[in-house]
């Protein structure tokens, strides 16, 4: 093929330049290195590759004053992510896929017309990058011109192979701290203004997508592997990660650990594999959301970690008055966000990790969401744990604490019932949107209005009116912001009994056991005052355990509880449940858990749908569950509902039964 003998011209002649003027051994005369050097120019004007490396290219010294900014015509969006391989089995099980490395780099766009590169930028958030033209032509292995007239856009990774990596820290100027991971590296480098210092750092551009063009040339416009065959054809580097058409999935473990190992043989920096439809028809019918597309899946290996120090334990506390320890630490990108505070549960996670200011650490994203300590790296050196010690007084009102051993777990308590800091968690609890939903009462409002005098109990909210005219004058109040505030409030005196029982704060209360109460109670107070007084065992409810039936028990032995429930009942109106729609529907006393993010419901809606259905919704799996509902990033519920053989529906599935 024409490209293989590009290929090897342009490899030769630059191995004899190497041995020329690096090595003073030069390997042939002066006349057969202009020969071969005459015959790869006719070969390049022939064909019209040319290759980056090729001889016949000098790529000049270029420095810019600042990048510019590129906006994607075709947004380039991220991949929804997975860690278990069942969510790849059913991705694929829908049409035929290809699989792919998934790179540790950064993501770039190069753009051809008239067989020319015009523009290479950066991902950027998708819609908006930054041109870096000048230090893509520097990449090592991308044609400057290509056999080809027409637009064409592509998308790939920017990567330093990992031996070039370990080269580059390996030859730092003393005293230069060695750079962390590859994606750091090439993420710095692409981003210079002096595109002599991407020139030294070997990037390579891989290819993973052809985003427009070829559809003239390909065998078969409608394959995204007839489109990466033409590429090859033009200069490209073939990509090594791609393989055959996926279709049996019984071998889909082998087909990983077969990436795996060609990864690691060839030294290529990936955190994982990445599915893609190989149908760009069928792939551009699964449409996606602002943050991703919905024809690929990303399978990570495992869970990204950085490196970081920890520069301070702050305690927050709840509205139960348990003070639960944060990590506050230097900032580090994860999962696409940065982060810099992680909950550390509570004393004993504070404890098994000997936290210490000033120690370095691993975080990570548990289930890619939620910022974790992984690891105290500092800690394992130390020969003696002395750990940040707890406070002795709340941070909020300066009283005593205590600490409680429950389920060989020490938790930190404050005991003071009029400590304004339980005080504001309790209001914020109140007015959120599970409970009564009044918007307008931020954590920052509240706070002022407390300290004002203006809020003591949750009755207080519904008597701000009598200080109208000194909340208009305040900071970022006025008429309007008022009214507003006002009419929200007013608007939460009509409510339905399960948010009003999760609105009082019970604790082990929550949304699905207050929606269990009112459902066996019909939405009625007097049938639940009634079980109240007659001791009723809540452990009958389905899902309900005896801390959740002592928890209600208890709370309304204290009188201080009894006066709130009454003095709000004076002040709001419950509401009847709504009529249940449960003709024909094939989840009459079903249980369904809900899991994922969905398209067309919040997980509110699709919950107030389900139980006009005649269904349980339930927060957990278990032997007893009948559908799960899984959307995007369904996670460790999907994997719990196979395990039990539970019925499990797509959002569309559901559309569908319920049409």
């Amino acid at each position: 093929m024409n490209i293989q003998t590009v290929q090897s011209l342009v490899d030769r002649l630059n191995e004899c330049c190497d041995a020329y003027y690096n090595q003073s051994n030069p390997l042939i005369s002066d006349s057969e290195y202009d020969a071969l050097f005459n015959q790869l120019k006719e070969m390049e004007e022939e064909t019209g590759i040319v290759l980056k490396n090729s001889p016949t290219q000098t790529v000049g010294h270029v420095v810019k004053s600042k990048l510019t900014k590129v906006k994607h015509d075709i947004p380039l969006l991220s991949l929804d992510k997975t860690k278990d391989i069942n969510d790849l089995v059913k991705f694929i099980q829908a049409n035929p896929c290809l699989m792919m490395f998934k790179y540790d780099g950064l993501t770039v766009e190069l753009i051809y017309n008239k067989g020319k590169l015009v523009q290479a930028s950066t991902r950027g958030d998708g819609y908006i990058g930054e041109d870096i033209t000048h230090n893509a032509k520097t990449f090592k292995n991308i044609p400057f011109t290509i056999p080809y007239q027409g637009f064409l856009r592509v998308v790939g990774e920017a990567i330093i192979y990992k031996a070039d990596f370990q080269f580059i820290n390996d030859n730092l100027p003393a005293g230069e701290k060695p750079y962390a991971n590859t994606r750091n590296l090439v993420s710095g480098s692409v981003r210079q203004l002096d595109n002599k210092i991407c020139a030294n750092r070997n990037v390579h551009f891989m290819l993973w997508d052809v985003l427009e063009g070829l559809d003239d040339i390909a065998e078969n416009p409608d394959s995204r592997k007839s489109k990466f065959l033409a590429c090859i054809d033009l200069g490209f580097e073939k990509p090594t990660a791609y393989v055959a058409d996926v279709s049996g999935l019984s071998a889909l473990p082998d087909g990983i650990n077969s990436l795996k190992r060609k990864a690691i043989e060839k030294g290529i920096p990936i955190d994982g594999l990445v599915v893609k439809y190989d149908s760009i028809s069928y792939s551009r019918q699964k449409g996606g959301t602002s943050h991703h597309n919905n024809d690929g899946i990303a399978f990570k290996f495992e869970d990204e970690r950085e490196k970081t120090i920890l520069r301070e334990i702050e305690w927050s506390l709840g509205r139960t008055g348990q003070l639960t320890p944060v990590a506050i630490f230097d900032p580090v990108e994860l999962e696409g966000t940065v982060i810099s505070r992680a909950s550390v549960h509570n004393l004993s996670y504070l404890i098994d990790f000997d936290l210490n200011i000033g120690d370095e650490i691993e975080v990570y994203k548990a289930n890619m969401i939620i910022p974790q300590i992984y690891k105290n790296l500092s800690g394992e050196n130390r020969a003696k744990k002395i750990g940040v010690q707890h406070p002795t007084n709340c941070p909020c009102c300066g009283q005593p604490i205590k600490v409680e051993h429950v389920n060989n777990t020490d938790t930190v308590y404050c005991v003071n019932p009029n400590c304004d800091g339980k005080k504001l968690g309790a209001f914020e609890h109140f007015v959120s949107k599970p409970a009564m939903n009044i918007d307008g009462l931020s954590e920052a409002t509240l706070g002022r209005f407390i300290e004002c005098g203006w809020l003591d109990t949750f009755t207080d909210i519904y008597r701000l009116n009598q200080y109208k005219a000194n909340i208009v004058k305040m900071d970022g109040f006025g008429v309007a912001s008022y009214n507003k505030l006002w009419n929200a409030i007013e608007n939460s005196r009509k409510v339905t009994f399960d948010k009003f029982l999760v609105a009082l704060g019970i604790p082990n209360i929550g949304k699905t056991a207050a929606k269990a109460i009112s459902q066996y109670c019909n939405g009625n107070v007097e049938q639940f005052e009634y079980l109240l007084n007659q001791d009723f065992d809540w452990t009958l409810l389905d899902d309900f355990g005896q801390v959740m039936s002592d928890s209600i028990k208890q709370w309304f032995k204290d009188t201080a509880n009894t006066r709130m429930y009454v003095d709000l009942l004076n002040v709001l109106q419950i509401q009847k449940p709504k009529e249940r729609n449960i003709q024909n529907s094939d989840f009459i006393n079903k249980t369904v858990v809900v899991t994922g993010t969905l398209q067309h419901y919040t997980r509110e809606s699709i919950t107030a749908k389900l139980e006009e259905l005649g269904a349980k919704v339930s927060g957990s799996v278990s032997k007893k569950t009948d559908y799960l509902i899984a959307g995007e990033k369904a996670g460790s519920k999907l994997s719990k509902a196979q395990q039990y053989e539970v019925t499990i529906l797509t959002e569309n599935d559901f559309l569908k039964m319920i049409s």
